[in-house]
This record gives structure tokens, sequence and C-alpha cells, in this order.
């Protein structure tokens, strides 16, 4: 139950606020992050920190949907899958164990900072592991990733 006296503050973004979504490898591991940004309403800007979102592993579907949007998609193909990797695969990504031994055997769809944590991790655990250009705009190089202006411009993100 909320405190008294304190007001809950709900707003909206506006047609012209943007969605940011970004992902990094932060101590060993993944790590999603999400807001919105608007130079017309302020919405995403100081005081409205709340609208800052971040997790670690895979990223909730609409985060990780803006993320292959703006970076595309690799196709991680593991050689000779077996148990360890699909641990690698359920740990990371919190994937079943159908789900894992799919994207052993066919490959996964991975992001390119998901396919540089999950071939450094499959590496370790003693397997080989290749990436093919998969699909989506703008893709960039494994590993690197596309921050937002806020990012950039220095704002401390937690």
């Amino acid at each position: 139950m909320p405190e008294s006296g304190r007001a809950l503050l709900v707003r909206t973004p506006c047609p012209h606020c943007v969605h940011h979504a970004w992902q990094r490898i932060d101590g060993g591991r993944l790590r999603w992050e999400a807001e919105w940004e608007c130079d017309r309403c302020e919405f995403g800007g100081p005081p409205d920190a709340c609208n800052l979102d971040y997790g670690w592993g895979r990223a909730p579907d609409h985060v990780r949907a803006a993320i292959v949007a703006a970076e595309g998609t690799v196709l991680l193909r593991v050689d000779a899958p077996g148990g360890a990797a699909l641990k690698v695969f359920r740990d990371t990504l919190g994937m079943t164990i159908p789900q894992a031994l799919t994207a052993a055997r066919s490959g996964y769809p991975a992001t390119p900072t998901e396919a540089r944590h999950l071939t450094a991790l499959l590496h370790e655990s003693g397997f080989s592991a290749r990436t093919e250009q998969g699909q989506g705009s703008g893709l960039h190089g494994v590993g690197e990733s596309t921050a937002p202006p806020t990012a950039r411009r220095g704002r401390r993100v937690p």
C-alpha cells in the first residue's frame, strides 16, 4: 500500500518521443537498458528517471525488438553442440531445454552484443562458435552497440 500523502505521477510519451534500447556486457554478464527521450515534451529526461529500465540476461521482447531494429542480428552457430553449450544458452538467456537445443543445433539469431558474449562463454566451455551475418537494419559489427544520445552525453546510468 502506498504511503499516504505521496502522489504517483504517470506520464505517457508524446508522438515525438524516441525509445532507445541497447545491450552491453558488464562484469561478464549481459545487461540491457532502455529509455525514452524527447526534446519537445522532455519525457524521459530528469526528473523522469523512472523512464529508464534495465536488467540482466535476455531483454524483454519489446526491448529486444528495438535493439534488433537498430542493430540487426547475426546467426550464432555452435560447432558440435553438447550439454555444456545448452547450459550457456539456458544460463545466459533463460531458454528452456528445447529452445537451447534448437539454438545450439540450428543457430541462434543473436544481437551483436549477445553473439559476442555467448561466443566468449562458449569458448570458455570448450566449444567453437561462429557468427554469420543475419538480418535487420543498421547491422553493426559483432559486439558493437548503439547507445542512446543521453548515454553518449555522459549521463550516468545505474
